[in-house]
């Protein structure tokens, strides 16, 4: 045989010397083949025994990268468990962590989802169906507060000590506890609503909030409101009175329209809101609600109208929509100074509303409906009791054993009783 038809070779001759219709068969050609993560068969794991321990060794999947990564986990002591034990104790972890099932895999094949993607799709998809100032402040506390810290943070790696470390560079930052809960509550709700679009369990973290204050939100005492509806002046005096006839919010005071009083009938029908000079939808859908008046301030719109028949019932020289600012700084503040009280903004009229009805015994649901709450839960947070109603209640309610408890001391001291 010709010394070019060997196989070492890899040549393979059309013909040999024993003729030409005699063909060597040639060598197959195998190339090593690639592994292929999704073509890999389900795992078991590997037992092995290291100083009268059971270890228990896997691999599992990492986000963003072809070659997995090693696990080891401690399954028990030799005088604990068997061998035959120790190997289905890890077969239960490799169950509950789901390595071997498509869903871990396609998730390890996906490049990792940072919190910057998440924020970018709730900006885009979910942020243009708030309210127009959560339009407005969101992106701007999420690019100085959240996409800082947390931007290029995998999102299936951020865990509660993250979250915590988070709130605790805002406290260091000077941050009042209230804007970091609101903050919180922010990062939860993209978080929240970025699983319900994947179709994936809602996250729970728990972190360590810092505690609220619990000082007492100002509000204006009946007596307090008399003096400063009493000093107004203008349309101011109709607009304090107004604010505490009804409790509306100052954004629905400021953005009422003739069209919106029904003075026969003594109803306000609330039906939008003012924020920044902008006419808006009321803060929530309670918010869209018909708030009955008393006659004394159905007399007061009356005149303060006179045969007017449209536009706003509050309003600037020209026209626009007054704001809370220059409110408190035209009227209510000099207004408090001057009568030597403390500061309240338009808010503690509201407070003030709510709270004289929950003193009068009117019914809980009536005052929720009137200042369009969705729960009676925050209409007690807005209800306060001043010193003396206090004292009234405790001394109206006093229980009888006191009479009686009074006659025992007296008998004890020797004092005679007809």
């Amino acid at each position: 045989m010709n010394q070019h038809s060997n196989g070492c070779t890899g040549r393979v001759p059309l013909h040999s010397e024993e003729g030409a219709d005699n063909v060597v068969a040639a060598t197959p050609f195998r190339q090593k083949g690639r592994k292929y993560m999704s073509k890999r068969s389900g795992q078991t794991g590997q037992v092995l025994l290291r100083y009268n321990r059971w270890i228990g060794r896997y691999y599992v999947d990492v986000p963003g990268e072809f070659k997995r990564q090693r696990r080891a986990v401690v399954l028990g002591f030799k005088n604990e468990i068997t061998k035959p034990e120790a190997k289905l104790k890890l077969l239960t972890i490799i169950t509950a962590e789901g390595v071997n099932t498509p869903e871990h895999l396609e998730r390890s094949l996906k490049p990792p989802k940072n919190f910057s993607d998440v924020a970018d799709a709730w900006e885009s998809k979910r942020l243009p169906q708030l309210k127009e100032s959560t339009r407005y402040m969101a992106p701007k506390l999420i690019a100085k507060y959240l996409r800082l810290f947390f931007g290029h943070m995998p999102v299936i790696e951020i865990k509660t000590g993250n979250v915590n470390d988070w709130i605790s560079g805002l406290q260091s930052n000077g941050l009042e506890p209230k804007t970091v809960h609101n903050l919180w509550k922010m990062f939860r709700a993209m978080m929240n609503w970025h699983a319900q679009q994947n179709d994936e369990p809602t996250r729970k973290w728990y972190p360590i909030l810092p505690a609220l204050p619990h000082d007492e939100q100002r509000w204006f005492t009946q007596q307090e409101i008399g003096q400063i509806v009493n000093v107004a002046k203008g349309q101011y005096k109709v607009l304090f009175h107004v604010a505490a006839a009804t409790g509306l919010r100052a954004g629905e005071l400021f953005g009422l329209h003739v069209e919106d009083l029904d003075l026969g009938r003594r109803v306000i029908h609330v039906r939008r809101s003012v924020w920044r000079g902008q006419e808006v939808s009321p803060k929530t859908q309670r918010g869209y609600r018909d708030v009955w008046i008393d006659s004394a301030t159905a007399r007061v719109l009356q005149d303060h109208l006179g045969n007017r028949t449209s536009g706003r019932v509050f309003q600037t020289r020209c026209g626009t929509p007054l704001s809370d600012h220059d409110v408190l700084r035209d009227a209510l503040y000099p207004i408090c100074e001057s009568l030597n009280i403390e500061r309240g903004g338009m808010h503690a009229f509201r407070h003030g509303r709510i709270s004289h009805l929950q003193q009068s015994g009117a019914p809980p649901d009536f005052t929720k409906r009137q200042v369009g709450h969705s729960s009676l839960r925050t209409t007690s947070g807005y209800t306060h009791f001043d010193e003396a109603y206090v004292r009234e209640i405790v001394e109206r309610l006093a229980p009888n054993c006191v009479d009686s408890l009074s006659k025992l001391d007296s008998v004890a001291r020797g004092d005679k009783h007809p």
